[in-house]
């Protein structure tokens, strides 16, 4: 688990075929690369951020699928699917915003 209150964590890598994890900002900000931690199968990413944000980026193709709550805040996928690995993103955005895109 990572956890942002009042400050941030940067870029966190993941092990390659992780298959749950989970991030919390509270008045903070984090990021997520997983360009290179190809998920393991029924991978699972929550995030919570409130007054704050976190930033996931996946590899090109990758399949997101995003379930949760917005509360005066945003969740946003940006990323073109593919035939790549699949993750459940179960984002709640109160006040802040959960954004995942595709890494370079």
């Amino acid at each position: 688990m990572n956890l942002a209150l009042f400050g941030g964590f940067g870029d966190r890598p993941l092990a390659p075929g992780w298959v749950k994890e989970t991030a919390v900002a509270v008045f903070g900000g984090g990021s997520f690369d997983l360009t290179s931690a190809p998920p393991g199968p029924d991978a699972r990413l929550t995030v919570v951020a409130i007054l704050g944000g976190i930033e996931i980026k996946v590899a090109p193709g990758t399949r997101v699928t995003m379930s949760g709550l917005s509360f005066l805040g945003g969740r946003e996928v940006k990323v073109e699917p593919g035939d790549g690995p699949q993750i459940h993103l179960n984002a709640t955005a109160i006040l802040g915003g959960v954004e995942i895109k595709t890494g370079q």
